[in-house]
């Protein structure tokens, strides 16, 4: 007997969601709609990333609201994001238990399930589909590989538990999930270690949360002093570790006092880059904006900062904030490694130095300062045609259509 096509039914588990500043977003959902799916989110209370549940929202067991003609489920939230590892667990708990209650109540059988791995607990939401919503299929969204991740954070430090927890996690929690999306070949690559056919994993690189229209960008802000201005924007916390470069940044302004810092973003490592740097003149943070107000001062930048802390796992890491900055097309200043530095260096975007180096940084930093403007507008164009092919949201989500559609029949 032929086995009866798999329904249209999408449902989309993710702890953090619009208006959260978080990538995969309404606007994604919209694109899975518009590929002909019917899409429903499972998600927490908005609290991101401050740990207090947004104004306008009230914590409870479940909430429906709808979201430009898309249903949105709320399920209760334990809003918690300080580095208290017990807070934290409990934090991840809570969603996992509560989102596997929200299937039950709201899932269907012979459904696409689409979860985004916030933390190993999302395995009981694919406990409750393999149970109670048969004939379902389920992919894991990996942007962090786990008990990796945990180890690098600092969230354990003891090795037992790492290598139990890796045990466990290679032999019962990756093979619940029937197909894969990790946002790097390196990943990739790790997960097929952990005896998944690659066959099942799609390298989906991350968009940029801001895109724009690879045409020519009049910036509609300037900042007030004259000079030249290096920016970042986003999460300031442990894997950024950017108070690691305190001493380069300050000796950088000493030596060039052309050159300001602007450090637009909130985190956990946010109070020690601001001990570390705040009587800095040439050192402005200006904390949290929202995603309506990031795009501008990108665009007024004169060249984009990121960093990520010394960690093999960081080789295989594409952050999504390389993907925002590429698509911006300013000069870059990146202190990464592995498969994200050779996208800024094989595409000359800029100028690269090796993780918590604070002598290649501001080295990296003087050089950016000395470019032409040849050499800027060459690094816009490459920019802008790296982010058509490889990173926008458009290529993006049909690639992944495709997948779902080639492994769904």
């Amino acid at each position: 007997m032929k086995r009866k096509s798999m329904s249209r039914n999408f449902f989309y588990i993710a702890q953090f969601f619009t208006p959260e500043p978080y990538l995969k977003d309404i606007d994604f959902i919209k694109n899975i709609r518009e590929k002909g799916w019917n899409p429903v989110v499972i998600t927490s209370f908005p609290n991101y990333p401050k740990g207090k549940i947004y104004a306008g929202y009230k914590n409870k067991f479940f909430a429906e609201e709808t979201m430009d003609g898309i249903q949105v489920v709320r399920v209760f939230t334990y809003a918690d994001h300080s580095l208290n590892s017990m807070k934290r667990a409990l934090n991840y708990f809570i969603f996992g238990f509560f989102s596997a209650l929200a299937v039950l109540k709201y899932g269907k059988r012979n459904s696409f399930y689409y979860i985004l791995q916030s933390s190993p607990f999302v395995i009981f939401c694919a406990w409750a589909i393999k149970v109670f919503k048969p004939k379902s299929k389920i992919l894991l969204d990996i942007q962090d590989v786990f008990p990796e991740n945990i180890r690098v954070s600092g969230f354990i430090n003891s090795k037992v538990m790492i290598n139990i927890l890796d045990f466990l996690l290679n032999h019962f929690y990756y093979k619940t999930f029937d197909l894969f999306v990790t946002v790097s070949e390196s990943f990739r690559k790790i997960v097929a270690s952990k005896n998944i056919s690659p066959d099942r994993i799609l390298t989906l690189y991350n968009w940029s949360m801001i895109e724009s229209h690879p045409t020519i960008i009049t910036p509609s802000y300037q900042f007030e002093d004259n000079g030249f201005h290096i920016v970042y924007a986003g999460n300031i916390g442990v894997h950024q570790g950017l108070s690691k470069l305190s001493s380069a940044i300050n000796n950088i302004t000493e030596k060039n006092h052309q050159i300001f810092f602007h450090f637009f973003g909130d985190g956990t490592d946010f109070k020690l880059l601001k001990k570390k740097v705040g009587h800095n003149k040439n050192v402005i943070l200006h904390g949290r904006v929202s995603e309506n107000e990031i795009g501008k001062y990108l665009q007024a930048a004169d060249a984009l900062f990121l960093h990520l802390i010394k960690d093999p796992i960081y080789e295989s890491i594409i952050p999504s904030k390389l993907q925002a900055y590429i698509g911006i097309g300013k000069p870059l200043l990146a202190g990464i490694e592995g498969e994200a530095r050779a996208f800024v260096t094989e595409a000359q975007l800029g100028e690269v130095f090796h993780s918590e180096d604070n002598t290649g940084f501001e080295e990296a930093a003087l050089k950016l300062i000395q470019y032409s403007q040849e050499i800027v507008v060459r690094i816009r164009k490459n920019s802008l045609n790296l982010y058509a092919e490889k990173f926008s949201r458009a290529a993006g989500t049909e690639r992944l259509n495709t997948y779902i559609i080639k492994n769904t029949k």
